[in-house]
């Protein structure tokens, strides 16, 4: 099939080929889709508000959404589109195993197994099912990081296997009929370090998806169970036929690209990833053969986080303007070997799970750069800055935090990369503010400023990423998840590479010592932590960059002296408050360096 009969068929299929659909008005289709939109929404708000730790209401490292009774996604509230393609698998496992049939109305469903969650165990999944007339019409699901269940550490970066990453629970119902299962909130609360902490987001979590259910429930009793059902089968078709028409709008063909990880958190060799991405007609295919297979330490992925990263890049590339929904990723498949590290046999280890596949899922960018240019983007620092910590207070009372970094995001074909965003699969999730942090934990912030240098040069360059420093007032056992300090930023068309992801514990010191992963490392009082996230890779050639922009760029900071000339071969005059920009010695600074090119 030709792509124009591809695209012709598509609009002649138009969404609902059922009767009842079919015959639904459009006015009242986009009202039940912005009651769901506006459902989830409100079940983010409330989790906010209910939860108890930072990492929650400050970071919002949490995913929610509303499902019909297939568990296809209709809606989600913004948090971490990282986890919104998971908990389709969740409900499914959660469900089939308790069985449909032993659900009742009023019971929360809870999983903290890591390869149907799709997650380490500390992002537990809550289900709550969505009854109408007696039988199951939906769910409203939210997963969750929790600061603690029991793992060996508070966040594991050198486990071997599943059980030293926390409690395991296929599926069990905390609520049974509406009343809380004592029992198993109290397995949770005596299987965690933060037992209030980690029961009161249990609540929180199932607070909300009690709101999203009963909001559904009255958006039924408002239009009738068949009407709001004819709808969703709208929202999923149209969203359908916009991601069919944005992929058969691209060339059909095959591509690869090949990436990698620093390390596994156990040994020190880099591990090799790689994807394939083949377009035929208005079908997509990713296929991850050729990765390493699967870990002896915790990056491995399970294959429901595997298709989630894929799906976040194809919906930012397809579609990134309008709400998710499971009919964007109809056209998708996802092949990843079973064995492999995005498709590991329990019982390998997961709890780094989130960078293989945010690494693999951002390395598929450089690909549509050359197929799709204006739909693409040079890559971004590509991690999270994350480094956690623990101890214990001068009454005995254990603690722990933490904060993820913003780093510098890659330049597009028509603009500069942002600068210190969180990377992209973390979506609404933010870092922690220095107030917070230095309020609720013994820490004290020195220094939170642009890396000026650390973006990749180019026609546009990249985002640049942040040093931060935090001096320690208790000591504290660290743990950290620095990745991607070997693999700069790429750029694009000409583009140059960015400054790669650091840190260094003991900042300044004789003893100083740069790591990347670690775990268990002991910050005494008094000494310092230096946090430096990567900035984003440029696009196109340095030489064709607006001077007028690069001296705006040293007047600002982000760009030194030194590196306008080396990188952009523009010549600026005058000292700082006085720069200016001679225009005719950077002419012939440039046409010397592209004759000797």
């Amino acid at each position: 099939m030709s792509k124009a009969a591809t695209v012709e068929s598509i609009a002649q299929r138009e969404p609902g080929m059922q009767s009842a659909s079919e015959a639904l008005d459009p006015i009242t289709v986009e009202v039940i889709r912005s009651f769901y939109q506006s459902t989830a929404r409100q079940m983010r708000n409330t989790l906010v508000r209910a939860s108890f730790n930072p990492i929650i209401y400050e970071m919002i490292d949490f995913s929610l959404g509303i499902y019909n009774r297939d568990a296809e996604l209709i809606a989600e509230g913004p948090g971490i589109p990282f986890f919104m393609g998971t908990l389709t698998f969740t409900i499914r496992h959660v469900v089939e195993y308790i069985g449909i049939e032993n659900i009742e109305e009023g019971d929360v469903l809870l999983s903290t197994y890591p390869y149907w969650i799709g997650s380490h165990s500390q992002d537990a999944a809550v289900i709550r099912p969505i009854f109408v007339d007696g039988k199951i019409f939906g769910y409203t699901a939210a997963k969750a990081h929790w600061m603690d269940l029991g793992a060996k550490d508070i966040y594991g970066t050198d486990t071997t296997d599943i059980w030293q990453e926390g409690l395991q629970l296929f599926g069990v119902k905390v609520m049974k009929r509406g009343k809380l299962d004592r029992e198993i909130v109290d397995i949770v609360r005596a299987n965690s370090r933060m037992p209030d902490g980690v029961v009161g987001d249990l609540t929180a979590q199932i607070s909300c998806c009690n709101y999203g259910a009963q909001r559904i429930g009255d958006l039924v009793k408002k239009y009738g169970a068949a009407t709001v059902e004819a709808a969703v089968v709208r929202i999923l078709d149209h969203g359908e036929r916009i991601a069919r028409q944005a992929i058969a709008a691209m060339p059909d063909g095959e591509w690869s690209v090949e990436s990698a990880m620093d390390n596994d958190g156990i040994r020190q060799d880099s591990v090799p990833l790689k994807a394939t991405i083949r377009i035929s007609g208005d079908e997509i295919t990713v296929d991850t053969t050729g990765s390493a297979p699967q870990q002896v330490g915790p990056v491995n992925s399970p294959f429901p986080s595997t298709v989630s990263a894929i799906r976040l890049v194809m919906k930012m590339i397809i579609a990134p303007n309008y709400d998710a929904n499971e009919g964007f990723f109809r056209p998708l498949k996802v092949i990843s070997p079973q064995g492999s590290i995005f498709n590991p046999r329990a019982p390998a280890p997961v709890f780094l799970y989130g960078w293989s596949a945010m690494i693999m899922g951002e390395s598929l960018f450089r690909i549509i750069a050359k197929i799709a240019p204006e739909r693409s983007v040079a890559r971004s620092g590509g991690d999270l800055g994350g480094v956690l910590f623990s101890g214990y207070l001068p009454d005995g009372t254990f603690f722990a935090g933490g904060a993820d970094e913003g780093c510098g995001q890659g330049a597009s074909c028509d603009q500069d990369g942002e600068n210190v965003l969180i990377m992209y699969s973390l979506g609404e999730s933010s870092n922690v503010p220095a107030e917070i942090m230095e309020e609720r934990w013994p820490v004290v912030m020195e220094k939170y400023e642009l890396w000026q240098d650390s973006a990749g040069p180019g026609r546009f360059r990249g985002g640049l990423g942040v040093r931060k420093q935090w001096r320690a007032l208790a000591d504290l056992k660290l743990i950290g998840t620095i990745e991607q300090t070997k693999s700069p930023a790429w750029g694009v068309d000409g583009g140059k590479e960015a400054q790669p992801n650091d840190m260094f514990i003991s900042a300044g010191l004789p003893h100083e010592r740069r790591i990347g992963k670690v775990s268990g490392w002991i910050l005494p009082e008094g000494e310092r932590l230096l946090i430096q996230t990567g900035g984003g890779g440029g696009w196109g050639d340095p030489l064709e960059r607006d001077p007028s922009l690069v001296l705006k760029d040293v007047i600002g900071g982000y760009v030194s002296l030194e590196s306008s000339l080396r990188d952009y071969g523009v010549v600026i005059s005058g000292s700082e408050g006085s720069y200016a920009l001679d225009a005719t010695a950077t002419e012939e600074t440039r046409r010397k360096r592209r004759r000797a090119a």
